[in-house]
């Protein structure tokens, strides 16, 4: 394993083929990219497939003839010998987290998956724990043979959980969508529950009910969720002060931030930063 980056702005991790072999699956590059306006990249005939997940901001992504635009929760799978660019916003930028593989039997599984016939995977945001999962094992002083049974084990639950998430919300209804999609663009502000309904123009109990039939929780709850899931990815991943991420996240004051972080959490944003840095020595 070897740690570096062709950018200033990744935290990344190289694995090496073996000469003498021919691996049916290899991860050959993970970690995760803060970029900046020195951030493209550019495959005129992939040899490898890359799937990334978009923790925040947005971007270029153009495949063959196609352009698509990434954004917070998205994921997008970049197969074997295509064609393809990427890099982006200059005003919002991309921070994402990726894993590159080669293999023999990778392209296989992506296409016995059905994962081959589309490029980006939209409001991906409950799969991303499976990412740092992976970044997690890339980063462990073990022999490089259990990094890839390990990291093998994660990319087939990842797969699988997509192809359920793609099912999942081919069911739900345009107007739930709709509503899960307002959330996860505007967690950032202070939302209350008459704005979340008022995106599809329908009273609080019919958008509470309809979204509870299909996500298992009310809209507000799930908002409250994804305030805190960014909350803790910010006090585990930066140095931002408690202040800042409180404004960052639309909270009134810190003192509010941390009240309803440790309501939610049981432990104080203070105390959960603390906690995350004894674990990572």
């Amino acid at each position: 394993m070897v740690k570096g980056s062709d950018f200033a702005c990744e935290d990344a991790y190289y694995f090496l083929i073996p000469s003498e072999s021919n691996p049916p699956f290899w991860v050959t590059h993970a970690g995760i990219s803060y970029c900046d306006d020195t951030y493209r990249m550019q495959r005129e005939y992939s040899t490898k497939t890359v799937i990334e997940y978009v923790y925040s901001g947005t971007g270029t992504l153009r495949v063959e003839q196609n352009e698509y635009h990434p954004s917070e929760g998205d994921i997008y799978i970049l197969t074997e010998k295509s064609r393809h660019a990427y890099y982006p916003d200059k005003h919002d930028p991309w921070t994402k987290i990726y894993i590159n593989l080669r293999g023999t039997a990778v392209a296989s599984i992506v296409q016995a998956f059905g994962l081959h016939k589309k490029v980006v995977y939209k409001n991906c945001q409950e799969l991303k724990f499976i990412f740092e999962e992976i970044f997690e094992v890339v980063k462990k002083d073990i022999p490089v043979e259990q990094v890839m049974e390990q990291c093998g084990m994660l990319v087939m639950k990842l797969l699988i959980r997509l192809c359920q998430h793609e099912s999942r919300e081919q069911d739900v209804p345009d107007e739930v969508q709709i509503v899960k999609r307002f959330i996860d663009n505007n967690y950032r502000k202070n939302l209350t529950m008459d704005e979340i309904a008022a995106s599809v123009y329908r009273s609080n109990d019919y958008v509470k009910k309809q979204f509870k039939q299909f996500y298992g929780v009310t809209p507000y709850a799930y908002y409250l969720d994804v305030k805190i899931t960014h909350a803790k990815y910010l006090l585990q991943r930066t140095n931002l002060p408690i202040k800042q991420i409180a404004d960052r996240l639309g909270y009134r004051s810190d003192r509010y931030f941390s009240k309803r972080f440790r309501e939610i959490t049981g432990v104080t944003a203070t105390e959960f930063r603390k906690n995350e840095k004894k674990e990572n020595l």
